[in-house]
């Protein structure tokens, strides 16, 4: 195996590690209003519980599309050059986060630093940090450039 291979083989085995914390099979936010004890299992086997006041406000916002807004919210990290970004890819979500932070509307969603400290204290219990397979790409053309 070359160095480059090995270095990506070795880079997505620790992701799989990093992402351990990930829900094993996500549930809507109608399905987690049922429950008394709203959470899902971890891929790692531990249960994520989820906060019912979190669960009520997400359900105040986007209404009807409960049974579409499946959680956690995934935020995938971006690492950049000076601040890492998030990024949320589905509809339903994007829609309730940026309600939540009163910004304009767009599918994916890009969120800063700042937003995202604010989404920690509103929906904290909502929302997982991934980092996706896509990071190792870019931090590969990020090598390249420099």
């Amino acid at each position: 195996m070359g160095e480059d291979k090995t270095l990506e083989y070795l880079l997505e085995r620790e992701l799989r590690v990093v992402n351990s914390y990930v829900a094993a099979k996500r549930k809507t936010l109608t399905e987690l209003l049922k429950e008394d004890y709203p959470h899902i299992l971890t891929l790692s086997g531990d249960i994520h519980m989820f906060r019912k006041s979190e669960l009520m406000l997400a359900k105040e916002v986007i209404g009807e599309d409960a049974e579409r807004l499946m959680l956690p919210i995934y935020i995938e990290l971006i690492p950049a050059q000076t601040v890492t970004t998030g990024v949320i890819r589905e509809e339903v979500a994007t829609k309730l986060i940026s309600t939540l932070l009163g910004i304009h509307h767009t599918t994916p969603l890009y969120v800063y630093p700042v937003q995202l400290a604010e989404l920690r204290r509103k929906i904290g219990t909502l929302i997982q940090y991934v980092v996706s397979p896509e990071v190792l790409k870019e931090i590969r053309d990020y090598e390249e450039v420099c």
